[in-house]
């Protein structure tokens, strides 16, 4: 039997190889100790899926939690009107590019 270090030092192709030799015995009560072996399995699977649901659940409820909040009523007044005047001139220039296009459009349109 090979030892540990032995088998890790293997190629891909020799690793194969012994997978397919025939006549190397394979143990009769392999099957008896194989569902023993898969108990481990689901308990860590089990508890990697409760663990990325938790985790996801913490950043939902982290994400719905106000990053900031203001003590002087005329701080947050000017914080929203900041916002809002970004909010506008993003308006404004969507309807300058709409006009242009509606333009382009209607001269398309004439010729047809």
């Amino acid at each position: 039997m090979k030892s540990i270090k032995e088998i890790e030092k293997l190629s891909v192709e020799e690793l194969e190889r012994i997978g397919a030799d025939e006549s190397i015995p394979v143990p009769g009560d392999l099957s008896v100790k194989l569902p023993s072996a898969k108990v481990p399995v689901v308990i860590l699977s089990t508890a990697a899926a409760a663990a990325i649901v938790a985790g996801v659940f913490i950043g939902i409820d982290r994400a719905n939690t106000p990053a900031d909040t203001f003590d002087d009523p005329y701080l947050a007044y000017a914080a929203v009107e900041n916002a809002l005047c970004k909010i506008s001139g993003s308006v404004n220039s969507a309807s300058v590019k709409l006009e242009d296009a509606e333009s382009t459009f209607n001269k398309l349109n004439y010729w047809k």
